[in-house]
């Protein structure tokens, strides 16, 4: 779920949800603020940048339940203003939570934002509305951009990291932040488990020239006291920067609030980063067991909710299972989509179905980025782009026109790396509502006499863009 928001040239944002856990506010149950940032140096000719990762952990107990025994919501607000106190950018949603999370003992939601800005000082205004009672919590955190390069970024820490495995797996799940070829599922402050004690860390180096650094991690207590320490392991980092990353299994740790130390060190290149995490005890496995097993989807979903889980898995079904969901009870419904899912779960077993996850995760980017409106609206997903996007994930180039020689808008979209596919997308009513006119993909039909739609200006202009 990401959508851009554009304030002034200097500024950009970006904002995601985390899902909430009970073993967030462990060690720390405060409404609170993080930033981890990073140098871009940006193109010759151009000034530099610095990207930054807000995390913001918002502990449920400020949500009151709109209802007795019912779920509640929270409205998420966003204000990045600059050191002369103008506003450069601002966001607001609406976050719902399922009642099982409001009964969890020391429950959190995380809410991550990010953006890039130009040397300079900005403040950070959070504030979280309860729906309920329309109590308002607000929190302010000010945030440098680098004026010249550091040494490296500030560190991330992850609870899990993955490689890029292709264009589909560029779909970031709930959780997820994409760094170069790594996915890392954070919060920003991770609280382990003891039986989900693996922890990870993202650190981007910047030295002067190209060099081989040596790379050691340590974990300290809250008072300073090392309780690990990894031999430094080289890492070879190019002119233009780099990045040194590891997961490591910290099983047995005892349960409180920890440091992660990472340092990088080379010929005339020395610098350390850390960061917090924590270890939760057994309590918090036992109320995560709770909340899955009360949660289960589709458990406790409404029949309209359910029929929206439904329409969109047109694009998954087998023909025998076509015709069949639309005849059933309320309970009837629910039992389909479980089986529908099952049969398709990757890791059996699991509590997580992480195809259902992925799937779900782009139909909401498809309806934020693909609405169309006006009389004929109709939900992102269902638009000719937003079934190209759920079915092929983020196209890697896209070429656009506003206004081509026949009037009217069109998109090119080209995915070239696992599979060379274009789309040609046309704004015909020139309301919004774009159709698929062309594409060399067997599976999808072209409209006839596209060619003629676009014109020769058009198509010179495309076949240049190759």
């Amino acid at each position: 779920m990401k959508q851009s928001w554009h304030g002034a040239a200097a500024l950009a944002v970006l904002v995601t949800v985390s899902a909430a856990s009970p073993a967030e506010a462990q060690n720390d149950s405060s409404f609170t603020l993080q930033a981890v940032r990073y140098y871009r140096a940006g193109q010759p000719g151009q000034g530099s940048q610095t990207a930054v990762d807000v995390f913001c952990r918002v502990p449920l107990p400020l949500v009151t339940p709109l209802e007795a025994g019912g779920g509640g919501a929270f409205r998420f607000s966003v204000v990045v203003r600059d050191t002369g106190g103008l506003q450069l950018a601002s966001f607001s949603r609406l976050e719902p939570l399922r009642a099982e999370l409001l009964r969890a003992r020391g429950a959190s939601t995380v809410e991550q934002f990010a953006f890039a800005a130009r040397p300079g000082r900005y403040t950070i205004e959070v504030s979280v509305t309860d729906s309920a009672t329309g109590r308002l919590e607000r929190r302010q955190m000010v945030v440098d951009a680098f004026d010249q390069s550091p040494q490296a970024s500030d560190l991330l820490l992850a609870s899990d990291i993955r490689a890029v495995s292709g264009t589909a797996d560029t779909i970031l799940r709930m959780g997820e932040v994409k760094k170069g070829p790594l996915v890392l599922t954070t919060t920003g402050r991770p609280v382990l488990t003891p039986v989900e004690a693996k922890l990870g860390y993202y650190l981007e180096l910047y030295p002067g020239r190209a060099e081989t650094t040596a790379v050691s991690v340590r974990v300290l207590t809250d008072s300073g006291k090392q309780v690990v320490a990894v031999p430094p392991a080289p890492v070879s980092v190019g002119a233009g920067g780099g990045f040194a990353y590891a997961v490591l299994d910290l099983a047995g740790l005892p349960p409180g609030r920890y440091r992660m130390e990472v340092a990088a060190a080379g010929p005339g290149f020395q610098v350390s980063r850390n960061a917090p995490f924590g270890m939760a005890g057994l309590e918090t496995i036992q109320v995560e067991a709770a909340m899955a097993a009360a949660g289960e989807w589709p458990a406790g979903l409404t029949e309209a909710q359910l029929d929206s889980a439904y329409s969109p898995l047109d694009y998954l079904m087998t023909q025998d299972e076509r015709g069949v969901y639309s005849t059933l009870s309320l309970e009837g419904k629910r039992t389909w989509l479980k089986q529908f899912w099952a049969k398709r779960d990757p890791t059996p077993g699991t509590a997580r179905n992480e195809q259902r996850e992925q799937f779900y995760e782009a139909i909401a980017q498809a309806n934020k980025k693909f609405y169309e409106g006006g009389a004929s609206a109709r939900p992102g997903w269902s638009t000719d782009r937003g079934r190209i996007f759920i079915k092929q994930g983020p196209p890697d180039e896209v070429y656009s026109r506003k206004v081509s020689a026949s009037g009217n808008p069109y998109e090119v979209w080209r995915y070239t790396r696992s599979r060379l596919y274009t789309y040609i997308f046309m704004d015909l009513t020139r309301f919004g509502n774009w159709t698929l006119i062309y594409t060399n993909d067997k599976t999808e039909v072209s409209r006839p006499g596209w060619d003629t739609l676009l014109g020769a200006d058009a198509l010179h202009d495309i076949v240049q863009q190759d």
